[in-house]
């Protein structure tokens, strides 16, 4: 389990991720992060696999965690477009997610890979935009 306290995250980790276990392990002011999670059962789809949404959502958080890196921490910003492939299926295991930023500015591209056991099983590329400060959520 990683101490998140030590990483100087910029925000807490949102109840929803805390339940399916997800965890910073790695965060750079480079725009860069690592996040991962443990298979669990309570996270498969009906056919025993992993569930979409799961990776999906690990995916995002990573995204999300590598931009705060570098954005102040004053700025709000929200996943506005996220595409995912699915690339092969997961049945136990961690599940780390790497992300980093690929290009600055108000919109902003980020790439992600998810790998079980350092195979690749997921690929998402995902946009985000920092908000003006008059349209705080």
């Amino acid at each position: 389990m990683a101490d998140n306290n030590n990483l100087n995250l910029p925000f807490k980790m949102p109840p929803f991720c805390e339940n399916m276990g997800i965890e910073v392990t790695e965060l750079g002011e480079d725009g860069r992060a690592t996040l991962t999670m443990p298979y669990h059962e309570k996270l498969e789809q009906p056919y025993g696999i992993l569930h979409g949404g799961s990776l999906f959502t690990i995916a995002d958080a990573a995204a999300a965690y590598a931009l705060a890196g570098t954005v102040e921490r004053t700025k709000q910003f929200v996943t506005v477009e996220m595409k995912i492939n699915f690339l092969a299926p997961v049945k136990e295991g961690i599940v780390e997610a790497r992300a980093r930023v690929l290009k600055g500015g108000r919109v902003i591209p980020i790439d992600v890979e998810v790998f079980n056991e350092n195979k690749l099983v997921a690929k998402a590329i995902a946009t985000y935009i920092i908000l003006d400060e008059n349209r705080k959520l």
